[in-house]
């Protein structure tokens, strides 16, 4: 229950469980504190904020109060003195009061008034005094030789232990089914997954606990409840949804955002936080075609007004940024650019005639570009023997330092730029860093978008082989 943390001074205005009008009052007790500081926050998903400050006296005992309640979850009593060390209570009831020592804070805790608290001190008291048996059992376990016949002793004993606590587990879930420390700890649970069914040919579907974890995996994890965004468990659980259960395509993470944003609608807090982390994850994602996640989340929740928490300016912002990723998101028709070679002739996007045209976008100056340049120019002969021709787009307006480079490189490729001062090809194609690589196919659809210069053969090769057959 003890560890470090880098505090933020930050006040909270947020919604949450409250019980009249009749504010707070808690007493801390801790031996080792005396005549000193003690802060009170709490979590925020992966981030903990300070809400109140007390001074302790000769006997180590504050009293934190205020007149408004405050919202349920996860409390912080931090120790200053101690390089912010902090245990951890759960707020749920106006007031309460618990006694420890500094030294061994769970072992020492006494709650008076906090149901919560006895119940989750005394579950960390159980695990602790577990996992203490586990640890001896493991580090006898290392000295011993494989064949040594104490090794099936031990390890049936460590079954045991692991036995007692799922039992231990069970008998709080019955005993007490509406306290918010049983629902914090079912949230922590991994989904516990049946046997799977055998088919009639006698086998079972390998892949049955995956599909199995994927559709259950927030039964237990109640996004209504407030009190669940002041404790550390919803960013780990939402971000091992996404990476392990959710296929990695732009459409299954459209649908699987969907619906965790629906089962934390009308929770504000919890929806603000799920919407907000999801929009940043799908905005710098390295994986292809996720700024139609991007373009999904603002059009459904940023368009709709369900960001209350935005200004209008925040708003214009975010709106903007989808709307320019739009036109050049995968499957949309490439748009037709008009640009110019060194000699001023014009060679429109339009009229590249090859199964595939890779647009690269790019700059003399830019050091990203220097170094994809060779690799591309490496790849370009086996990239014509697939059909593909590349439609080079120089983006500033530097034409001696272009033409210069060009003369010294002698690419094969189509050269062009906006030599005539008449395309938008920037707006157009959303282009804010350099080099962007994309692919569109003979109809002129874009396949790829941000590409890798080192990607271009393997994907090429891949997308021919489920496309031509």
């Amino acid at each position: 229950m003890k560890n470090s943390l880098l505090l933020m001074l930050f006040t909270l205005v947020t919604a949450g469980t409250t019980w009249g009008q009749n504010g707070y009052s808690y007493t801390v007790t801790v031996k080792g504190m005396e005549d000193t500081i003690l802060l009170l926050g709490h979590h925020y998903a992966d981030k903990q904020y300070v809400v109140d400050t007390a001074q302790t006296d000769a006997s180590g005992k504050a009293v934190f109060s205020g007149d408004k309640p405050l919202p349920g979850g996860v409390y912080l009593i931090v120790m200053p003195r101690l390089a912010n060390k902090y245990f951890e209570l759960i707020v749920d009831e106006p007031s309460f009061s618990i006694t420890t020592d500094a030294s061994d804070i769970t072992g020492k805790m006494v709650i008076e008034g906090s149901e919560e608290n006895q119940l989750m001190y005394e579950d960390l008291r159980f695990i602790a005094a577990q996992r203490q048996k586990v640890d001896r059992i493991n580090k006898e376990l290392e000295t011993l030789d494989a064949g040594d016949s104490k090794r099936t002793q031990l390890e049936a004993e460590r079954i045991n232990i692991n036995d007692s606590v799922l039992a231990w587990r069970a008998r709080i879930f019955e005993q007490y089914p509406d306290a918010f420390y049983t629902k914090m700890l079912k949230a922590a649970q991994d989904v516990v997954v049946p046997e799977a069914p055998v088919k009639a040919d006698g086998t079972t579907d390998k892949y049955f606990g995956y599909y199995y974890v994927r559709q259950h995996f927030f039964d237990d994890i109640d996004l209504q409840d407030p009190r669940l965004i002041r404790t550390n468990i919803v960013p780990g659980k939402l971000e091992r949804y996404f990476e392990y259960y959710v296929p990695k395509v732009p459409d299954s993470v459209i649908v699987a955002v969907d619906k965790v944003a629906q089962l934390a609608k009308g929770n504000n807090d919890m929806f603000q936080y799920i919407i907000v982390t999801l929009l940043n994850k799908y905005a710098t994602s390295d994986i292809m075609g996720m700024d139609a996640v991007f373009v999904h989340i603002v059009d459904t929740y940023y368009k709709t007004g369900d960001a209350f928490w935005l200004d209008d300016a925040g708003l214009f912002r975010i709106t903007h940024s989808a709307d320019m990723m739009r036109p050049t998101l995968i499957g949309k028709r490439a748009p037709n650019i008009f640009l110019q070679d060194t000699a001023d002739r014009d060679i429109p996007l339009y009229a590249i005639n090859s199964d595939y045209t890779i647009i690269l976008f790019w700059d003399v100056d830019c050091s990203h570009c220097k170094k994809d340049l060779p690799k591309i120019e490496a790849a370009y002969p086996q990239l014509k023997e697939m059909g593909a021709e590349i439609y080079a787009v120089y983006s500033q307006e530097e034409w001696d330092k272009w033409e210069n480079w060009l003369r010294e490189h002698q690419y094969g490729w189509v050269n062009v730029g906006n030599k005539k001062l008449k395309s938008n090809f920037q707006v157009i194609y959303n282009v804010n860093q350099t080099p962007i690589i994309l692919i569109i196919d003979k109809e002129k659809n874009i396949i790829a978008r941000k590409i890798g210069a080192d990607q271009l053969v393997d994907f090429l090769q891949r997308y021919k082989e489920t496309h031509e057959k």
